[in-house]
């Protein structure tokens, strides 16, 4: 690690960083700047031509060893994982509401929003799925912030599910968002943590080498994104982490040093998968059930208590 002073901050503005040599997600080394005062990781490319032209699933599943699905199979999946999304951040109050969701690939969330009667709509870069929105799903689906900006719609509710870890001045983004919304609108955004307990507490050498993607250039904290909030002087905001992989996801780390492959962005399904699985005519298999997911339970809350979740949460209100 060296320190450097020809690039600042992007958060603080300061010239005191550390600039370290890492390897990335697809096996390339590169320098990554971090920012101590912030706890704050960041590359200095900008990765939108990549995600407009379609690249990212190359270096973010295929380069690390996974199947880059087909459409339908994503459709799919995407789907499933947007379920418990809707029923934790759906509300009656949506129905007939704009509600916008910003890098929604395939729409699968604002399709869901969509059924439940809301006014959906999407940003998407990536032109294939932008095409797709628009054409198969008749959702109306921007290029880009700008392009939503010019149409001056207010939204109630705005979503950016793992997206600002691919944005250049999130603070000016932020701004931006908050002037879309409504009075009374909320956005709810969800990013991984970079203290991540997989690859600080376990120490995970495969995990650490996955860990930096070549098109994410934003590593944040919850104490980054605290001093971006207070730095836009907004104070109506909550954050928290949450741990969305279990236990098992993190043994699987231990015992291969590679993923799995889990059809969740951010959690896996594991321990359900292991429970179900489990022959309920041996008398004391619901004692076993019980203790493997309350086991889980406690490791997870262990880590949000601690601000190591490997998601955090943040919820803006105007």
């Amino acid at each position: 690690m060296m320190l450097m002073n020809d690039k600042k901050c992007p958060i603080c503005k300061s010239y005191n960083l550390n600039k370290t040599k890492k390897k990335l997600r697809s096996g390339k080394l590169d320098f990554i700047l971090s920012c101590d005062k912030c706890q704050f990781y960041f590359l200095t490319t900008n990765p939108i031509d990549n995600l407009i032209s379609n690249k990212l699933d190359e270096t973010r599943l295929k380069s690390a060893g996974l199947k880059i699905p087909n459409i339908k199979k994503d459709f799919e999946n995407g789907t499933n994982q947007s379920k418990p999304l809707i029923e934790k951040y759906f509300a009656k109050s949506d129905i007939n509401k704009n509600i916008l969701e910003i890098g929604c690939s395939w729409g699968y969330f604002i399709n869901l929003m969509k059924i439940n009667k809301c006014k959906p709509y999407g940003i998407e870069l990536n032109q294939v799925r932008n095409q797709f929105v628009n054409n198969k799903l008749n959702i109306k689906c921007f290029n880009n912030l700008d392009e939503c900006e010019n149409y001056n719609i207010k939204f109630h509710k705005i979503f950016l599910f793992y997206v600002i870890e691919y944005i250049p001045d999130i603070s000016n983004y932020l701004n931006k968002l908050i002037n879309l919304l409504e009075d009374g609108g909320k956005i709810i955004l969800i990013t991984p943590n970079l203290n991540d307990y997989l690859k600080d507490g376990f120490s995970n050498i495969g995990y650490k080498n996955f860990f930096y993607d070549d098109n994410a250039i934003n590593y944040f904290s919850v104490k980054s994104l605290k001093r971006i909030m207070n730095k836009i002087s907004h104070n109506n905001y909550s954050i928290k982490t949450e741990q969305g992989y279990s236990f098992l996801n993190h043994y699987n780390w231990y015992l291969t040093n590679k993923p799995k492959t889990t059809g969740i962005v951010g959690g896996d399904n594991f321990i359900n998968q292991l429970t179900d699985k489990l022959d309920l005519d041996i008398s004391f298999t619901s004692e076993i059930k019980s203790l493997i997911k309350n086991f889980d339970k406690s490791y997870k809350d262990i880590l949000n208590r601690n601000n190591y979740g490997n998601n955090i949460i943040i919820e803006i209100s105007k």
